[in-house]
């Protein structure tokens, strides 16, 4: 996969920035992870972080192993894939230390970072893309497109939603 076989429908775009506006609100960082039916491209549902095990503040978002371990058997257990995590930052979509240093380095990965987090941009154009290659490097962002698409919640308790 190259990053621009990623498609990314609208209403996933506004789950992330529903999402990170709620958050922003309260100067904090949030994030999750966007999901894709097994061998498919297109995401088909957003993977918000819930409570339990995730620490939100203005300069770090943090899930823990075992809310990780929730959603990816989740993920497995309803033939999905996880390629994307987004997660927000108060100014520029940028990669930070910590981001570079303790993000999901796994080779294709994509994480996407959602700047200005009280008022974030609805064009993902706008938002940061990195895929890990060895180290991360920038891409574009994902194709568009219409199609639907489901919301979780995800923490350390379980997986709420569809």
């Amino acid at each position: 996969m190259t990053a621009n076989e990623l498609i990314l429908p609208a209403e996933a775009i506004a789950i992330v920035v529903a999402d990170v506006t709620r958050f922003g609100a309260l100067s904090v960082e949030t994030g999750g992870f966007l999901l894709a039916a097994r061998e498919d491209d297109a995401i088909a549902m957003v993977a918000r972080a819930g409570s339990a095990g995730i620490v939100r503040r203005p300069d770090l978002f943090q899930v823990s192993d075992l809310a990780l371990d929730r959603l990816f058997g989740y993920a497995d257990e309803h033939d999905l894939w996880i390629p994307v995590q987004f997660h927000s930052h108060g100014l520029a979509a940028f990669m930070s230390p910590t981001d570079v240093e303790h993000g999901l380095c796994v080779e294709g990965f994509v994480s996407t970072i959602v700047p200005f987090f009280a008022a974030p941009p609805t064009d993902p154009s706008q938002w940061g893309w990195w895929r890990y290659e060895e180290a991360w490097t920038p891409i574009a962002p994902p194709g568009a497109s219409t199609a639907p698409v489901a919301a979780i919640t995800f923490d350390e308790d379980d997986v709420h939603g569809p």
